[in-house]
Protein backbone atom coordinates (compact mmCIF):
# COMPACT_ATOMS: atom_id res chain seq x y z
CA UNK A 1 0.00 0.00 0.00
CA UNK A 2 1.25 3.64 -0.89
CA UNK A 3 0.48 6.06 0.47
CA UNK A 4 2.35 8.88 -1.65
CA UNK A 5 -0.35 11.10 -2.87
CA UNK A 6 2.08 13.01 -5.92
CA UNK A 7 0.66 13.63 -9.63
CA UNK A 8 -2.87 11.79 -8.05
CA UNK A 9 -5.68 14.04 -7.04
CA UNK A 10 -7.00 14.33 -3.56
CA UNK A 11 -10.45 12.35 -4.16
CA UNK A 12 -8.05 9.37 -5.54
CA UNK A 13 -5.65 9.49 -3.17
CA UNK A 14 -8.69 9.45 -0.44
CA UNK A 15 -10.41 6.49 -2.63
CA UNK A 16 -6.51 4.16 -3.16
CA UNK A 17 -6.01 4.98 0.43
CA UNK A 18 -9.17 3.34 1.65
CA UNK A 19 -9.35 0.40 -0.65
CA UNK A 20 -12.43 1.06 -1.59
CA UNK A 21 -13.75 0.80 1.87
CA UNK A 22 -15.89 3.89 1.74
CA UNK A 23 -18.05 3.32 -1.86
CA UNK A 24 -18.38 -0.32 -0.20
CA UNK A 25 -20.15 1.20 3.01
CA UNK A 26 -21.93 3.50 0.94
CA UNK A 27 -23.57 0.55 -1.14
CA UNK A 28 -25.21 -1.13 2.09
CA UNK A 29 -28.46 0.65 2.87
CA UNK A 30 -28.08 0.08 6.15
CA UNK A 31 -24.92 2.35 6.77
CA UNK A 32 -25.11 6.40 6.27
CA UNK A 33 -23.23 9.16 6.85
CA UNK A 34 -19.60 7.87 5.90
CA UNK A 35 -17.30 10.66 6.10
CA UNK A 36 -13.61 10.33 5.75
CA UNK A 37 -12.00 13.55 7.22
CA UNK A 38 -9.46 15.02 4.74
CA UNK A 39 -6.45 16.23 6.64
CA UNK A 40 -3.22 18.12 5.59
CA UNK A 41 -0.19 16.60 4.84
CA UNK A 42 2.72 17.10 7.20
CA UNK A 43 6.24 19.09 6.03
CA UNK A 44 9.13 17.22 6.32
CA UNK A 45 10.39 19.73 9.10
CA UNK A 46 7.57 18.70 11.01
CA UNK A 47 8.50 15.23 11.25
CA UNK A 48 12.25 15.80 11.46
CA UNK A 49 11.39 17.84 14.54
CA UNK A 50 9.20 14.79 15.93
CA UNK A 51 11.73 12.61 15.90
CA UNK A 52 14.20 14.71 17.00
CA UNK A 53 12.23 15.15 20.13
CA UNK A 54 11.02 11.82 20.65
CA UNK A 55 14.83 10.31 19.44
CA UNK A 56 13.42 7.98 17.40
CA UNK A 57 13.11 7.27 13.87
CA UNK A 58 9.17 6.64 12.64
CA UNK A 59 9.06 3.41 10.27
CA UNK A 60 9.31 4.15 6.88
CA UNK A 61 5.65 3.47 6.05
CA UNK A 62 4.27 5.92 8.89
CA UNK A 63 6.42 8.29 7.43
CA UNK A 64 5.55 8.22 3.92
CA UNK A 65 1.78 8.20 5.75
CA UNK A 66 2.29 11.43 7.33
CA UNK A 67 3.77 12.85 4.25
CA UNK A 68 0.22 12.69 2.61
CA UNK A 69 -1.94 12.98 5.48
CA UNK A 70 -1.79 14.35 9.06
CA UNK A 71 -3.59 11.20 10.29
CA UNK A 72 -6.43 9.99 9.83
CA UNK A 73 -10.18 9.42 10.30
CA UNK A 74 -12.91 7.29 9.13
CA UNK A 75 -16.77 7.24 10.51
CA UNK A 76 -19.71 5.76 9.50
CA UNK A 77 -23.47 5.15 11.06
CA UNK A 78 -25.59 2.50 10.98
CA UNK A 79 -29.49 1.90 10.89
CA UNK A 80 -30.53 -0.03 13.54
CA UNK A 81 -34.65 1.24 12.86
CA UNK A 82 -36.43 4.23 10.78
CA UNK A 83 -35.99 6.61 13.80
CA UNK A 84 -32.57 5.02 15.58
CA UNK A 85 -29.47 6.25 13.56
CA UNK A 86 -26.16 5.54 15.88
CA UNK A 87 -22.14 6.13 15.45
CA UNK A 88 -20.76 2.69 15.07
CA UNK A 89 -18.06 2.36 12.34
CA UNK A 90 -14.68 4.39 13.33
CA UNK A 91 -10.63 3.77 11.58
CA UNK A 92 -8.65 6.62 13.23
CA UNK A 93 -4.87 7.25 13.25
CA UNK A 94 -3.72 9.70 15.42
CA UNK A 95 -2.50 13.40 14.12
CA UNK A 96 1.58 13.53 14.24
CA UNK A 97 1.49 15.75 17.60
CA UNK A 98 -1.14 12.84 19.13
CA UNK A 99 1.38 9.98 18.37
CA UNK A 100 2.92 10.40 21.53
CA UNK A 101 3.21 8.80 24.97
CA UNK A 102 -0.20 10.43 26.55
CA UNK A 103 -0.60 10.57 30.24
CA UNK A 104 -3.46 8.21 29.98
CA UNK A 105 -1.72 5.77 28.03
CA UNK A 106 1.55 5.86 30.23
CA UNK A 107 -0.83 5.12 33.34
CA UNK A 108 -2.35 2.20 31.06
CA UNK A 109 1.08 1.27 30.14
CA UNK A 110 2.15 1.32 34.66
CA UNK A 111 -0.92 -1.05 35.02
CA UNK A 112 -0.15 -3.67 31.90
CA UNK A 113 3.36 -4.29 33.14
CA UNK A 114 2.42 -4.74 37.04
CA UNK A 115 -0.28 -7.38 36.17
CA UNK A 116 0.99 -10.92 35.67
CA UNK A 117 -0.16 -12.23 32.50
CA UNK A 118 1.10 -15.10 30.58
CA UNK A 119 0.03 -14.19 27.00
CA UNK A 120 1.95 -11.87 24.85
CA UNK A 121 3.49 -9.08 25.36
CA UNK A 122 6.10 -6.74 23.81
CA UNK A 123 10.07 -7.00 25.75
CA UNK A 124 10.46 -2.96 26.57
CA UNK A 125 13.49 -1.66 27.56
CA UNK A 126 14.86 2.12 28.36
CA UNK A 127 15.19 2.69 24.59
CA UNK A 128 11.87 1.14 23.92
CA UNK A 129 8.93 3.75 22.56
CA UNK A 130 5.09 2.76 22.82
CA UNK A 131 3.28 5.39 21.31
CA UNK A 132 -0.43 5.93 21.10
CA UNK A 133 -1.62 5.67 17.25
CA UNK A 134 -5.52 4.98 18.21
CA UNK A 135 -7.82 5.25 21.11
CA UNK A 136 -9.48 1.59 21.21
CA UNK A 137 -12.91 2.87 22.54
CA UNK A 138 -13.79 1.08 25.65
CA UNK A 139 -11.36 -1.32 24.89
CA UNK A 140 -7.89 -0.21 25.47
CA UNK A 141 -5.21 1.67 23.28
CA UNK A 142 -3.62 0.67 19.81
CA UNK A 143 0.06 1.19 20.43
CA UNK A 144 2.91 1.63 18.27
CA UNK A 145 5.86 0.04 19.96
CA UNK A 146 9.74 -0.20 19.06
CA UNK A 147 11.60 -2.87 20.40
CA UNK A 148 14.85 -4.41 19.33
CA UNK A 149 15.00 -1.97 15.95
CA UNK A 150 11.80 -2.64 14.72
CA UNK A 151 7.84 -1.47 15.46
CA UNK A 152 5.36 -3.12 15.52
CA UNK A 153 1.39 -2.75 16.79
CA UNK A 154 0.07 -3.76 19.82
CA UNK A 155 -3.05 -3.53 21.60
CA UNK A 156 -2.75 -2.27 25.28
CA UNK A 157 -6.25 -3.67 27.35
CA UNK A 158 -7.94 -1.94 30.42
CA UNK A 159 -7.38 -5.21 31.73
CA UNK A 160 -3.99 -5.09 31.91
CA UNK A 161 -3.44 -7.51 28.60
CA UNK A 162 -1.49 -7.39 25.59
CA UNK A 163 -2.75 -8.32 22.32
CA UNK A 164 -0.53 -8.36 18.82
CA UNK A 165 -1.97 -6.98 16.14
CA UNK A 166 0.68 -6.22 13.08
CA UNK A 167 4.22 -6.21 12.69
CA UNK A 168 3.80 -2.66 10.39
CA UNK A 169 1.80 0.40 9.93
CA UNK A 170 0.50 -0.53 6.70
CA UNK A 171 -0.53 -4.27 7.70
CA UNK A 172 -2.66 -2.46 10.77
CA UNK A 173 -4.34 -0.25 8.55
CA UNK A 174 -5.11 -3.03 6.16
CA UNK A 175 -7.15 -4.60 9.04
CA UNK A 176 -8.97 -1.74 10.26
CA UNK A 177 -10.01 -1.01 6.69
CA UNK A 178 -11.17 -4.96 6.27
CA UNK A 179 -12.41 -5.14 9.13
CA UNK A 180 -14.40 -2.10 7.87
CA UNK A 181 -14.06 0.15 11.57
CA UNK A 182 -16.44 -2.30 13.49
CA UNK A 183 -16.77 -1.87 17.31
CA UNK A 184 -13.66 -3.69 19.04
CA UNK A 185 -12.37 -5.63 16.32
CA UNK A 186 -8.85 -5.55 17.66
CA UNK A 187 -10.20 -7.61 20.50
CA UNK A 188 -10.18 -10.78 18.82
CA UNK A 189 -6.37 -10.46 18.13
CA UNK A 190 -6.01 -9.89 21.87
CA UNK A 191 -7.51 -13.15 22.37
CA UNK A 192 -11.20 -11.16 24.42
CA UNK A 193 -14.86 -11.71 23.47
CA UNK A 194 -16.19 -9.41 21.09
CA UNK A 195 -18.65 -6.35 22.94
CA UNK A 196 -21.97 -8.54 22.70
CA UNK A 197 -23.67 -5.83 20.53
CA UNK A 198 -20.72 -5.53 17.54
CA UNK A 199 -20.59 -9.18 17.52
CA UNK A 200 -24.34 -8.58 16.32
CA UNK A 201 -22.91 -6.03 13.72
CA UNK A 202 -20.10 -8.65 12.48
CA UNK A 203 -23.14 -11.30 12.02
CA UNK A 204 -25.03 -8.63 9.96
CA UNK A 205 -22.43 -6.95 8.47
CA UNK A 206 -19.42 -8.85 7.59
CA UNK A 207 -19.70 -13.11 9.09
CA UNK A 208 -16.45 -13.87 7.29
CA UNK A 209 -14.35 -12.31 9.31
CA UNK A 210 -15.18 -14.02 12.42
CA UNK A 211 -13.89 -17.17 10.85
CA UNK A 212 -10.94 -15.55 10.04
CA UNK A 213 -9.57 -15.10 12.84
CA UNK A 214 -6.71 -17.90 13.86
CA UNK A 215 -5.44 -18.52 16.74
CA UNK A 216 -1.86 -20.42 17.26
CA UNK A 217 -2.23 -21.81 20.85
CA UNK A 218 1.18 -23.94 19.70
CA UNK A 219 3.77 -21.35 20.71
CA UNK A 220 4.98 -20.21 23.69
CA UNK A 221 5.94 -17.21 25.70
CA UNK A 222 9.78 -17.87 26.82
CA UNK A 223 12.40 -15.92 26.99
CA UNK A 224 12.40 -12.82 24.70
CA UNK A 225 9.82 -15.16 22.13
CA UNK A 226 5.79 -14.13 22.82
CA UNK A 227 3.33 -15.91 21.49
CA UNK A 228 1.26 -13.79 18.82
CA UNK A 229 -1.61 -13.96 17.51
CA UNK A 230 -1.90 -14.96 13.56
CA UNK A 231 -3.88 -13.48 10.96
CA UNK A 232 -5.12 -15.81 7.85
CA UNK A 233 -3.48 -13.12 5.20
CA UNK A 234 -5.82 -14.81 2.75
CA UNK A 235 -8.22 -12.27 4.70
CA UNK A 236 -6.36 -9.61 2.70
CA UNK A 237 -7.41 -11.04 -0.62
CA UNK A 238 -11.23 -10.37 -0.60
CA UNK A 239 -11.75 -8.23 -3.51
CA UNK A 240 -14.18 -4.93 -2.99
CA UNK A 241 -16.30 -7.11 -5.37
CA UNK A 242 -16.40 -10.16 -2.90
CA UNK A 243 -17.68 -8.31 -0.26
CA UNK A 244 -20.18 -6.55 -2.03
CA UNK A 245 -21.60 -10.08 -3.24
CA UNK A 246 -21.13 -10.67 0.82
CA UNK A 247 -23.24 -7.55 2.06
CA UNK A 248 -25.88 -8.83 -0.72
CA UNK A 249 -26.06 -12.33 0.99
CA UNK A 250 -26.45 -10.69 3.98
CA UNK A 251 -28.81 -8.03 2.82
CA UNK A 252 -31.47 -11.20 1.83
Amino acid sequence: MSFCVDLVSEDSFYENITLGVTKLLEADPRVCNVNVERRPPCDRVALSTWEQRHSAVLPEDLRNFYVSSDGFQLTWHYKYSADEILPVGSIRVNSLNELCLSPALKDLLDFTLTRQNSGPRPVLNTKSKVLELDNCRTIGKVCLVYTGGSWSVWLATREGGWGWLADSFTHYFRMALVHLGLPGWQASFANLPLIPWAEQLFLLMAPHLLEKVDIDSSSSATGNETQVNHIDPNIFKISVRQLKNTTRQTNQ
